[in-house]
């Protein structure tokens, strides 16, 4: 099996936009609204993919140069 390479920033953004719309977008958002969640959870949910997209820019900002 071949190793696992980094191809660049477009893979960790692309994982990041799945994340976000299995949160945010799917019939999974149906079921943890329906197990009786605060009304905040999703603008917790929001906020948590944020920040994972400041650390994420943070960390892949050696690319811009």
């Amino acid at each position: 099996m071949a190793p696992i390479q980094d191809t660049g920033p477009g893979v960790s953004s692309v994982l990041l936009f799945l994340l976000g719309l299995l949160l945010i977008a799917s019939p999974f958002s149906a079921w943890w609204m329906s197990i009786g969640a605060p009304w905040y959870t999703a603008w917790v949910l929001w906020g948590l993919l944020i920040g994972l997209s400041v650390l994420l820019s943070l960390r892949l900002g050696h690319y811009d140069t």
